[in-house]
């Protein structure tokens, strides 16, 4: 069953009908045959609308052959109830419609062709949109937001280069919507060439991510994993703490490299690694133990030595454990691996990420909200309670 048509746009399709009246009765010697036929066109195409039946009121107005400045507002109009309605083929043969029609002015026709690409966006036909924003985003008063839809186009595509560009074009003339975009696209390609070993492409890519945004914790992870690639393991972990020291919240994604490189390395353990801004703090001891649960080390020897801190930070938890064995600084090791593994397998299915602004919510962590596309707005949740319907605040 259709949607019901927005009250709101109803009201502006009568609108810009009486002001596509008005402005042909002033502006130019009136034919009053004419302008009955048309008043009687869009009046019933009106109807069509208001009783359910889009079909016959799309045929209604693109009989309508008078599409010109006068009338055209009407006709922009009931392209955007259509795509408001997800009616997206039927905007697509509005738009055309207008775009085909010779005597509209350049400002009007710019207009057409925006309305259109967005058309073809919603429809995920992408390569058609893409054409009609580079014509757009080539100059005229589309061309910011016609390079601020490519740049959405080419991350949906992955098309990193592209992003790159349209992005340095886009700086070029406003402020971008995400300014950190830039250098995520430089860590992207920086990926793809780890992928097929080639790290000094990837270098290259990271030290332009840097330039972009300094103290960028996304390129100083992807510098701990190549360095670690490349048997440089010492310098992998200090880029991992520096990247705590900086982002603490970033915690749960350094851990794993952390260990990786202690393991392959040979080294001192975590809790030496750490130490200076661990050991004095039973707080941050707790933060550890949640964040090393959460990216499954539950086992590790540092993990159980907290173990405690986080029964005592996080009340619930606490409250269980004691009420299953008693006070947590008086369990086993047994008990503590055991209430670890536990754990693990609780809060690995709970939503460990939300998006600060649309608060999409996930386990898996992503540098791109895949809810409202935008960046560095996923955060983890840190201390999650594991009662059902209960939230940290």
């Amino acid at each position: 069953m259709l949607a019901e048509p927005s009250l709101t746009l109803i009201i502006a399709l009568f609108i810009a009908a009486g002001a596509g009246w008005f402005l042909g009765r002033y502006r130019r010697p009136p034919r009053v045959e004419h302008r009955s036929e048309l008043s009687k066109g869009y009046f019933q195409g009106l109807r069509f609308l208001l009783n359910e039946e889009p079909d016959k009121a799309l045929e209604v107005f693109l009989r309508m052959v008078d599409v010109d400045n006068d009338t055209v507002e009407t006709h922009f109009a009931l392209g955007n109830l259509y795509r408001r309605r997800g009616q997206v083929d039927r905007a697509i043969r509005v738009h055309e419609n207008i775009i085909a029609r010779p005597t509209l002015s350049e400002e009007h026709r710019q207009h057409a062709m925006f309305a259109l690409a967005e058309d073809y966006f919603g429809a995920g036909l992408f390569d058609r949109a893409e054409e009609l924003f580079q014509q757009l985003a080539a100059e005229g008063p589309m061309r910011i937001n016609a390079l601020r839809y490519l740049l959405r186009i080419y991350e949906q595509q992955r098309d990193w280069e592209q992003a790159v560009t349209a992005h340095e074009r886009l700086l070029s003339v406003s402020t971008p919507e995400h300014p950190t975009a830039i250098a995520h696209y430089h860590c992207e390609l920086a990926e793809r060439a780890r992928a097929r070993q080639d790290f000094e492409a990837a270098r290259a890519y990271l030290h332009r991510a840097r330039e972009a945004q300094r103290n960028f914790p996304r390129s100083a992870l992807l510098r701990a994993d190549i360095a670690s690639d490349m048997g440089e393991h010492s310098l992998a972990a200090t880029l991992c703490q520096r990247v705590v020291e900086l982002h603490p919240k970033l915690l749960p994604l350094a851990l794993p490299r952390v260990m990786r490189a202690l393991r392959e390395g040979g080294g001192q353990d975590i809790e030496k690694r750490f130490a200076a801004w661990i050991r004095p703090d039973p707080a941050a001891r707790a933060e550890l133990a949640y964040a090393a649960i959460v990216a499954g080390l539950e086992q590790e020897s540092f993990v159980l030595d907290c173990l405690p801190d986080l029964l005592r930070e996080e009340p619930s938890l606490g409250e269980i454990a004691r009420a299953l064995a008693g006070e947590p600084n008086q369990f086993s090791i047994d008990q503590r691996r055991e209430l670890s593994l536990a754990l693990g397998r609780i809060l690995r299915r709970t939503q460990r990420y939300r998006c600060v602004d649309c608060g999409f919510a996930s386990a898996a962590h992503f540098w791109q909200c895949p809810g409202c596309r935008g960046w560095d707005a996923f955060a983890p949740v840190a201390l999650l309670d594991v009662t059902p319907g209960m939230h940290r605040r």
